[in-house]
């Protein structure tokens, strides 16, 4: 367990560097989802657009809980935010898919489902 959250917590750091590297403004949200709020792992912001992110780092394949795409989508109704569930594949990067499409899809991010409807980071 420990492993897992440093891989997560090492991947959202990187990502929040990109992001800012990208002229975003940006925060990590630690400990997402344990505070009773709607929290993402990545809040960022860049000439008025928002932006929220749950981050995923798996080998294979798997389901967002359905209350993480709740907090999602209350991100993007209160706060009129751009959610996305952003995947870090080994050896390939970032790959990002629009909530909507991961609510489609009942929370199941596949590498079929990746290649069908990811953007990349720079279409965010």
């Amino acid at each position: 367990m420990v492993h897992a959250y440093r891989k997560g917590y090492a991947g959202e750091r990187q990502l929040v560097h990109i992001l800012a590297h990208m002229g975003y403004m940006v925060v990590r949200t630690p400990r997402s989802g344990r505070i009773n709020l709607a929290s993402p792992d990545i809040i960022a912001a860049k000439g008025g657009r928002l932006i929220v992110i749950e981050c995923k780092s798996r080998a294979g394949a798997f389901t967002v809980p359905p209350e993480q795409l709740d907090e999602l989508r209350e991100w993007e109704e209160k706060a009129g935010a751009k959610a996305y569930v952003a995947w870090k594949v080994s050896r390939k990067g970032w790959f990002f898919l629009n909530l909507n499409d991961v609510v489609g899809n009942n929370g199941n991010v596949g590498k079929k489902f990746l290649h069908e409807k990811a953007i990349g980071i720079e279409a965010i």
